[in-house]
């Protein structure tokens, strides 16, 4: 606030040509470094123990569903799409 008046946020947007939500966040946000964007853990993929065997699997030409329905009796305990989409991204590789 300059001299205690809240500024128009609905005329600056305009004037900015961006939503009125998004002038408020940048006005209210401090002047020096802003804020971080917050950093994650990478997780473990349910995939990571069976990856070396859908890799075999793929090398021996078997299909998205057999290899899901061969890791599911091993425990694998994911969904086909998961597995699906690992294979997808192998096999454009």
């Amino acid at each position: 606030m300059i001299d205690g008046i809240k500024p128009n946020y609905a005329a600056l947007a305009k004037q900015y040509g961006c939503d009125y939500r998004a002038v408020k966040a940048a006005y209210h946000e401090p002047l020096e470094g802003g804020k971080r964007p917050v950093q994650r853990k990478k997780r473990p993929s349910k995939l990571d123990p069976y990856k070396a065997t859908i890799e075999e699997k793929l090398k021996d030409q078997c299909s998205a569903y057999s290899i899901f329905k061969f890791i599911e009796k091993k425990g694998f305990d994911g969904s086909y799409s998961l597995v699906k989409q690992y294979c997808r991204s192998l096999s454009v590789l």
